[in-house]
């Protein structure tokens, strides 16, 4: 089995509500494999938009450690902390969040412009051709006002990727989207998935995910009550 990306050993989170401290994430061992689409799936309030934000570096966890690889996460800065998500990670949302008065291909070359740097010819280059493996080539030019709700969650998966992000994060992408447009949305993951230097992760509670998935994980009350891969799961 190839070398697990990501490793979270012991990760719990806890949170304040304002008259207790309650712990919303259990003790949680996980590994993310390069190759593969993970799909933790749970209901509202099961902890398994806590468990991919402390996934993500974007919230630490009150127990346990992350490993990138084989490099500890321990005690770093914000901004430390930020340039290992541009690094490592890719997120997609349920809301693909463009800005509406930018072209296409400005929307995906925007991580890249956030790090401050120039833009090259060769990174204009890759972002059509990304735009073009999702069939959206002709709309590189168009404002991204104009395209559809599926349109633009395929411009942000294509955002998420132009930096080579080691693990894609996926919050409920598809929950917004037709059967059709979930498809393609879909289809478009699995098929990123069988990258052998990236895995996909994807965060849901729609049913319709669960056939693309590789790899299955039920997430209930804070803990993870079901896993694919473990021994003996049916």
């Amino acid at each position: 089995m190839a070398q697990s990306i990501l490793r979270l050993e012991g990760i719990a989170r806890d949170f304040y509500d304002g008259k207790q401290l309650r712990r919303v994430l259990k003790k949680t061992d996980l590994e993310i494999f390069p190759a593969e689409f993970t799909v933790i799936a749970g209901p509202s309030g099961s902890g398994k938009t806590t468990l991919m934000t402390i996934m993500g570096l974007v919230l630490q966890p009150s127990e346990g450690t992350i490993y990138i690889g084989t490099k500890k996460i321990a005690t770093y800065s914000d901004s430390e902390l930020a340039n290992l998500r541009m690094r490592n990670f890719g997120f997609v949302f349920q809301q693909a969040e463009l800005i509406p008065a930018l072209s296409v291909v400005e929307n995906l070359l925007i991580a890249a412009g956030v790090q401050g740097g120039s833009i090259s010819s060769a990174l204009k280059e890759k972002a059509l051709a990304l735009l073009e493996s999702f069939g959206l080539k002709q709309y590189s030019q168009v404002k991204a006002q104009k395209l559809s709700t599926g349109q633009k969650q395929r411009v942000a998966i294509g955002r998420a990727l132009v930096n080579d992000p080691k693990v894609l994060l996926c919050d409920e992408p598809t929950s917004a989207l037709d059967s059709e447009s979930s498809t393609i949305v879909l289809d478009t993951l699995k098929r990123l998935s069988k990258d052998s230097s990236r895995g996909v992760v994807m965060v849901t509670h729609d049913p319709r995910v669960f056939p693309y998935a590789d790899r299955l994980i039920k997430i209930e009350d804070g803990g993870i009550m079901y896993d694919s891969r473990s021994e003996g799961a049916n």
